[in-house]
């Protein structure tokens, strides 16, 4: 199973509303490519201390653990 983790969170425009900021989390792939997940829903539904298994951005087939800060 591969894993990523976390490296940064950054506001960016919601595109859809340019006047609301949206927090998103990057996290580094281990192999070596880089994705964003809006923030909120990892808070809305992970729990703070577990390591959220999601589907693989740069596979079809596979899963990633995304390591979050802190941990």
């Amino acid at each position: 199973m591969n894993k990523a983790k976390f490296v940064i969170e950054i506001s960016v425009k919601d595109p859809d509303y340019p006047s609301s900021m949206v927090n998103i989390s990057v996290f580094k792939h281990q192999n070596g490519g880089m994705f964003g997940i809006d923030s909120s829903y990892l808070d809305q539904n992970f729990d703070d201390d577990v390591d959220p298994l999601i589907p693989d951005p740069f596979s079809t087939t596979d899963n990633v653990v995304v390591v979050l800060k802190g941990t």
